[in-house]
Parts: C-alpha cells; structure tokens; sequence
C-alpha cells in the first residue's frame, strides 16, 4: 500500500510538473503573439516614420537614434501634434484595440520579455534587429523605446 502511495505521489507531481510547463509554454506562444502584434503594426511603422522624417533610411535612421540615445518616448513628448495625428488614424486605433492586452503589462513584463520581443524582431525586421544587437547601447535603447511606446500608445 505504501508503494502503491508513494507512485501515486509522484505520478501527481509529474503531472503538476507537466501542466506548469504546459501553462509557461502557452503564456510564452501568447507572448509571442502580443509582441509579434506590437512590433509589426506599432514598433516598426514607428520607426520607419521617424527614421522618414528624419530624411533618413530605417536603418541609418536606427543607428543615429541608438547612438544620440533619442528614443520613442522622447520622441513623441517633444512633438505631441505628430503623435496625436498618429494616434487619431483609424488603422491605428484598430491595432490598439487588438493589442490591447499590452496595454496591462508592466515595465518588469517587457524586462521579463526581452529575449522574446528580441526573438520577434530578429523574425520580422532581422535588419534593424542586427543594429539593435551590434550597436553599443542597443538593447537598453530597444527596452527604453518599447517602454516608452507602450506609455505613449495605451496612456
């Protein structure tokens, strides 16, 4: 009987084991989809209208942020009309909707989510992935201007 227990418990802590993997692996793909949402309809167009208004191509444009340390956040505070033409259109109001869930997470959530917002990025614009990651400062700057976008977007 003792036997039959002790397989009985540890057949239950394989199956706890299993369902808390199972739940990581599920908030992990959910992850990756909140994020895959951000980056395509949020963070890149961003990044592509500075870097235009800037006269600049995405790429050049990313470095030169990168290396003055000028990010989303900063940007769109010294120029709330632009922000507030950006945020008025319709296409945009419909991506907030959808990625709203974001607008819940925290500062640690987007720390905690990093490698995974890195991940996507290096998925969807592996360009500007690789300034990111080859430019001194590039991760802070990527974490700072997310951050700051997600302020600007949902507050």
């Amino acid at each position: 009987m003792s036997e039959n227990i002790k397989s009985l418990e540890a057949d239950i802590e394989k199956l706890e084991l299993k369902i808390a993997a199972d739940a990581s692996a599920k908030a992990t793909a959910l992850a990756r989809m909140q994020a895959r949402i951000f980056l395509e309809k949020m963070f890149s167009p961003y990044i592509d209208g500075v870097c235009s208004v800037l006269g600049e191509t995405p790429h050049d444009g990313l470095r030169r942020l990168i290396k003055e340390g000028t990010t989303f956040g900063s940007i769109a505070q010294d120029n709330p009309q632009a922000l507030a033409q950006f945020l008025s259109q319709p296409e945009v109001k419909v991506i907030l909707a959808i990625a709203s869930p974001l607008r819940s997470v925290s500062e640690e959530w987007i720390k905690d989510k990093m490698d995974i917002l890195f991940e996507v990025m290096l998925d969807i614009r592996p360009e500007l992935a690789s300034i990111i990651n080859d430019t001194p400062g590039g991760k802070e700057w990527f974490y700072d201007s997310l951050t700051g976008l997600r302020e600007i977007l949902f507050f």
